[in-house]
């Protein structure tokens, strides 16, 4: 008896933003990978190999590209970059153009965690108490399920790019990240 496949699927979304209209849609590119029923999935190379493709098809298609480049203070007030790793999501979650990626990416080297405006710059272990005290009484957390539901949260890549925002708190963020970290199952 042959063994039976089973299969996942990989799949990129761009924001289409065609003529400065905001929130014109998604586009989802997606791929589907096969494997043998009893193997712990497909191998991490082709896992690679595919999302390379979809991302590679996604900027064929110029998605998120359309839009004119944004001030560096524009870029700066909405996204305010403290750390390499959050620019590398929004560029690749089609948030950003290449230049806006490249102009936030050597204000950051530049400046180093301070925004402009900023007198000295927080450690990134007292950014969450700087911005609890700073922003007036403590408010309530959401709950997951609720946060999940407003933004459309599927990862928790998409959190930590909603966090980036400042759309959501430090304490709700931990906790859609404890949330999906009990969803993905633990490899030894």
């Amino acid at each position: 008896m042959p063994a039976r496949r089973r299969d996942i699927e990989i799949s990129v979304e761009r924001a289409i933003d065609r003529g400065g209209a905001a929130g014109e849609g998604i586009v989802r590119l997606s791929e589907r990978l096969e494997f043998d029923e009893g193997a712990d999935g497909p191998p991490a190379s082709a896992i690679q190999e595919a999302f390379a493709r979809l991302r590679r098809a996604a900027a064929a298609l110029g998605v998120g590209e359309s839009r004119p480049d944004r001030s560096i203070e524009e870029l700066v007030e909405t996204y305010r970059p403290r750390q390499p790793e959050l620019l590398d999501l929004l560029r690749e979650d089609g948030e950003l153009t290449t230049t806006e990626f490249e102009r936030l990416r050597a204000h950051l080297e530049t400046t180093g965690t301070v925004t402009p405006g900023a007198s000295t710059s927080p450690s990134v272990g007292s950014a969450a108490a700087v911005e609890r005290h700073s922003t007036g009484p403590p408010q309530a957390a959401r709950s997951v399920e609720a946060l999940i539901r407003q933004y459309r949260i599927e990862s928790l890549r998409q959190a930590g790019i909603i966090r980036a925002r400042r759309e959501i708190s430090f304490d709700e963020y931990m906790s859609l990240k404890r949330h999906f970290e009990s969803l993905t199952p633990r490899t030894l």
